[in-house]
């Protein structure tokens, strides 16, 4: 009989074994302890958790933003000196660097500044509706436009009841964009708002959209009205990924209402949602109006 290749001692197969045992101990003990004790998830802790991480957030960037200055005047960003991007904010060194990409490369378009590094989202997001790039300007000098509103020529500014207003939920970007104090970065977050929320139900909501500061606001108003009504939200069909958009709800409370669902079968009336520990009562009220079965 020939002996064999490899020859273990009794001591290494103890070994060998006692390895594989903890091996074996630290894959399958924790699948163990979960069949045995399952792990409960608090939607109303993450919930409070998300909360109060908003507000320690919103905290901060008051903070932060409270250094940027708005832009004094309506202007090309090409016309702005170091001086003048210093005394909105900017640190020396970010204005001259500022100021050396706009000799070499220009400053042409809005979507060209949100990619300079040097420039904070901050900043830019406070004087864009200020800033008059090219193609605006040649819009505005044209006969029939005043203060970024198309009138006849030669022909004395209309009063708000004297024009047509436009509706909230059908007006495009650039028919925003004619109204005062509008420029086309607030232009684009009205409508990406008024995605979000299926229309506005009354202009008030225009107060909800974050960086719409009280003054254009107060400048718009006079020239907008809702006719069109809203797009409802479907609850028995709505996904997931549709209802965390919405404005009013976060993401547990649609995963809540996603859940509820698929263990009802389907929502019977919607005073239902109430049930949801993560539905108050301020939240379903908001909601409601934009709810159908």
């Amino acid at each position: 009989m020939k002996n064999p290749f490899i020859i273990f001692s009794k001591r290494l197969e103890r070994g060998t074994l006692i390895w594989l045992l903890i091996c074996a101990l630290v894959v399958f003990l924790p699948r163990i302890e979960a069949y045995f004790y399952p792990l409960t998830i608090s939607y109303t802790w993450s919930y409070t958790q998300e909360r109060e991480a908003l507000k320690r957030f919103e905290t901060v960037e008051k903070a932060r933003l409270s250094r940027f200055k708005p832009l004094w005047k309506r202007c090309a960003p090409e016309s702005l000196s170091a001086a003048d991007w210093q005394r909105l904010g900017l640190s020396p060194k970010q204005s001259a660097a500022l100021i050396r990409y706009r000799d070499k490369y220009g400053l042409h378009s809005l979507a060209q500044m949100q990619r300079i590094r040097v420039l904070p989202p901050a900043l830019l997001h406070l004087i864009a509706d200020s800033l008059l790039f090219e193609h605006l300007a040649q819009e505005e000098n044209r006969p029939g436009w005043i203060n970024n509103k198309k009138t006849a020529p030669d022909q004395k500014e209309q009063s708000p009841t004297q024009i047509k207003k436009l509706d909230l939920n059908t007006a495009s970007e650039a028919q925003l964009v004619a109204l005062p104090g509008i420029g086309q970065y607030t232009a684009a977050k009205i409508i990406a708002y008024r995605s979000r929320l299926g229309g506005f139900l009354s202009l008030d909501q225009l107060r909800e959209i974050r960086g719409l500061e009280p003054e254009i606001l107060q400048k718009m108003l006079p020239y907008v009205q809702i006719d069109q009504g809203i797009q409802p939200i479907l609850i028995n069909e709505v996904s997931y990924e549709t209802l965390k958009q919405h404005p009013y709800l976060t993401w547990n409370q649609a995963n809540s209402i996603i859940k509820m669902r698929k263990q009802r079968g389907v929502f019977k009336a919607l005073h239902e949602l109430k049930e949801s520990v993560l539905i108050d009562e301020e939240t379903y009220k908001k909601l409601l109006p934009y709810l159908s079965l």
